[in-house]
């Protein structure tokens, strides 16, 4: 990697004066493309790899300017006066530079979710937040799935920890170890998602295995000499059973780590489900209680684990 700051890659957002993930005042860096499809997910924005339309047909008049603009043939026009509606094939949306669609729209009923950037103009975005960030302050980088672009993560996070920038990671876990491994020395926290023990479920929630990323949360474990922080979304009814606690709790110890930071599952991300062209697919679970996040980390702390909830966290 001779010259990092050249490396690109696609992210959807940047938020700055996060106090949630990591220690101090953070920039968090949201990348595009996730390889699981959990059903709880709050930014489905990110789970392709590629930069795409976001519709808000609230706000279309059905011109279809957005349609005569795309050269790729990806905007179609069906149904009829009240039924009318816009479809899109997203896919063919991977090839488009140039995003004549959301030039063409009038009223901003499209957004183009995602953009394509380089680790050296994104250095010199982030890099303006330092004064904000005070002595534990850094950079996150989330998603998505931030080591599912391998290379742009390892330039952006060599190039940050070169220049005495706080890293840390979010990460599911469900991509080949090398993606991981070549990131791990200019790494300093990772925070570690785990869904459900039990492979059979957790397929039902992500539509993926947990071996792979089981297996490279024990690798991270022995291997990474940074802080490694595991969390838990708890979605009631589908992963809050004493069963899967218990199973939670002797994994993480097993390891060799001992934290746990349990999330509350919120419905914040549902709306955006529409803009994507995904349906959401949890519109009526109720949402993780005060009473059952204290249920949880009570019965976590009896198992031997150091638990947190939500953004209440020693970071």
């Amino acid at each position: 990697m001779d010259k990092p700051e050249l490396t690109g890659g696609y992210i959807f957002d940047i938020q700055g004066f996060s106090v949630h993930d990591g220690p101090g005042c953070r920039t968090l860096i949201f990348l595009k493309g996730c390889p699981l499809r959990c059903l709880w997910c709050s930014n489905p924005e990110g789970i392709r790899p590629y930069p795409e339309p976001l519709y808000n047909e609230s706000k279309c008049l059905f011109d279809l300017f957005c349609l005569d603009a795309c050269q790729f043939n990806a905007i179609t026009l069906e149904g009829e006066n009240e039924l009318r509606r816009l479809e899109f094939e997203r896919e063919k949306c991977s090839k488009c530079s140039t995003y004549d669609c959301e030039k063409a729209c009038l009223t901003r009923a499209l957004a183009k979710g995602g953009s394509f950037i380089t680790v050296g103009s994104l250095y010199s975005k982030i890099r303006h937040d330092r004064q904000y960030w005070g002595d534990k302050g850094g950079i996150t980088l989330t998603g998505g799935e931030p080591f599912a672009q391998p290379e742009f993560t390892l330039a952006l996070l060599k190039t940050c920890f070169e220049a005495l920038i706080h890293t840390a990671v979010e990460t599911c876990g469900d991509v080949p170890w090398i993606s991981i491994e070549r990131s791990l020395p200019w790494l300093e926290w990772i925070f570690f998602d785990l869904k459900h023990m039990d492979e059979t479920a957790h397929k039902k929630l992500t539509a993926s295995s947990n071996r792979l990323i089981l297996e490279n949360a024990r690798r991270i474990a022995d291997s990474f000499n940074g802080r490694l922080i595991f969390r838990l979304p708890l979605v009631p009814g589908l992963n809050d059973s004493e069963e899967n606690i218990r199973s939670t709790a002797d994994f993480i110890l097993s390891t060799g780590r001992d934290e746990l930071n349990i999330l509350p599952v919120h419905h914040l991300g549902r709306e955006k489900y529409l803009l994507s062209g995904f349906t959401y697919k949890l519109p009526g679970f109720e949402m993780t209680s005060r009473d059952k996040l204290l249920e949880a980390r009570n019965r976590f702390s009896e198992l031997g684990l150091r638990c947190y909830l939500g953004s209440e966290t020693p970071f």
